[in-house]
């Protein structure tokens, strides 16, 4: 799979996961508390990145809700298997002239490990910030790693847990109308089918005569039918594709 290939995988994930809405996962919400403490830092977050944004969707402290990408720290940090430490950004040639580094919110450290999908593909980061310029040791980057994956097994579950939901409001939809199809089915074949039986039991009690004219008026409510059934059929069909 080539690089552009292997990016639109990435953003397609990125967006099936953007549907969750974070900010009722107390779960998640207590792991990023936790990487700010252990860590030390001011700031920590999950974010999510796609082809023009960086999504804050969990945060530990100030930050902004939506970063552009070619300004994202985060763009840096899925490009690597391990943790990106950066201890001061004003002295890296990637960051020295980012506009959040000259100003507000000032940036110095940024600390990220990757939200890796099974697949190896990356959705985003749980990152850390500071505005001056630190570390981080090795039990802490140790930390931030096993806090990522989980970050992304409860992201996984929460997006399953979306997904089956989906599923049981599209049978019930489904279902409900099979029923409205059972109704409009009844009422649709009763008629011609009445009207059968009525000529039918007409000839059994000899009370109209098999003649041209009887035959033509079976052959029309016959034909109703068999357009009936095949409309409701092809109808029937297409509700469960």
């Amino acid at each position: 799979m080539d690089k552009d290939q292997t990016e639109g995988e990435r953003l397609k994930e990125v967006r099936r996961f953007l549907e969750l809405d974070f900010s009722k996962s107390s779960d998640l919400q207590d792991i990023v508390d936790l990487a700010a403490q252990v860590c030390d830092k001011p700031v920590a977050l999950i974010t999510l990145l796609d082809e023009k944004v960086s999504w804050v969707k969990v945060r530990s402290g100030r930050a902004f809700d939506v970063v552009p990408r070619e300004t994202s720290f985060c763009k840096f940090g899925i490009e690597q298997d391990d943790i990106l430490v950066i201890p001061d950004a004003s002295k890296d040639k990637r960051f020295d002239k980012n506009p959040l580094v000259q100003s507000d919110p000032n940036i110095r450290f940024y600390a990220a490990a990757p939200l890796i999908l099974n697949n190896g593909l990356k959705l985003g980061t749980l990152c850390l910030f500071d505005s001056k310029p630190s570390e981080i040791n090795f039990i802490q980057k140790k930390a931030l790693a096993v806090l990522s994956r989980q970050v992304m097994y409860l992201m996984e579950l929460k997006l399953g847990q979306l997904l089956l939901k989906k599923q049981l409001e599209q049978t019930e939809a489904r279902n409900e109308s099979l029923r409205k199809i059972a109704v409009m089915q009844s009422h649709e074949i009763r008629h011609p089918l009445t009207s059968i039986m009525s000529l039918v039991q007409l000839i059994k009690d000899k009370l109209y005569a098999v003649d041209e004219h009887w035959l033509s008026m079976m052959i029309e409510a016959t034909n109703t039918l068999d357009n009936r059934i095949k409309a409701i059929v092809k109808e029937t069909t297409a509700d469960r594709k």
